[in-house]
C-alpha cells in the first residue's frame, strides 16, 4: 500500500537553516517500516550534514492509487482520471483515481497524464495539481 510520510525537516541550504515540511511516498504494508526507511534516510541525511533536525509528523495511507514512474522531470504532480463504464443493468458507472506522475511543467504533466488516459476506454482527466512530494521506491527498504 502507499503511505504518504510527513516530515517536518531543518534542512542546511546554501548555508543557512530552513525549516518545511515534507511529504514522501513509500510503497510498503506496514506503518512501521515505512516509519523505520524514513528515518534512516533522513539520519543518514543528518549525517552527512544536510539535514540539522527532522521529526515525523504523520503516517497515513495515501490516496494515490498507482505511481506512473515511467515518466521523468523535475516535479511530481497529482493527476485525478475519471474511468466512465456501463454496468450490467445499463448504468453509467464511474470511478475517480489518484496518480502520482512527474513531469518538469503543467503542460508536460497533461502531456503524461492523457497517455495514462489512452490506457482505459473512457478514461478523462478531472484535474492535474502540482504537488512537492518525494518517492521512496522498494529500492530503499533493506
Amino acid at each position: 500500500m502507499l503511505i504518504e510520510v510527513k516530515v517536518k525537516v531543518a534542512r542546511v541550504i546554501d548555508g543557512k537553516t530552513r525549516k518545511r515540511t515534507e511529504t514522501l511516498l513509500l510503497n510498503r504494508e506496514l506503518f512501521a517500516e515505512a516509519e523505520y526507511d524514513v528515518m534512516a534516510k533522513l539520519a543518514q541525511e543528518q549525517t552527512d550534514g544536510s539535514v540539522e533536525d527532522f521529526s515525523i509528523q504523520s503516517l497515513r495511507i495515501s490516496p494515490l492509487k498507482e505511481v506512473a514512474n515511467q515518466f521523468t522531470g523535475d516535479s511530481t504532480f497529482i493527476a485525478t482520471l475519471k474511468d466512465v463504464w456501463l454496468a450490467d443493468d445499463g448504468t453509467e458507472k464511474s470511478l475517480k483515481y489518484k496518480v502520482l506522475i512527474w513531469a518538469n511543467d503543467l503542460s508536460e504533466a497533461h502531456v503524461n497524464t492523457q497517455k495514462l488516459a489512452r490506457q482505459g476506454y473512457d478514461m478523462t482527466i478531472e484535474g492535474i495539481t502540482q504537488v512537492d512530494y518525494e518517492y521512496l521506491d522498494d529500492a530503499v527498504q533493506p
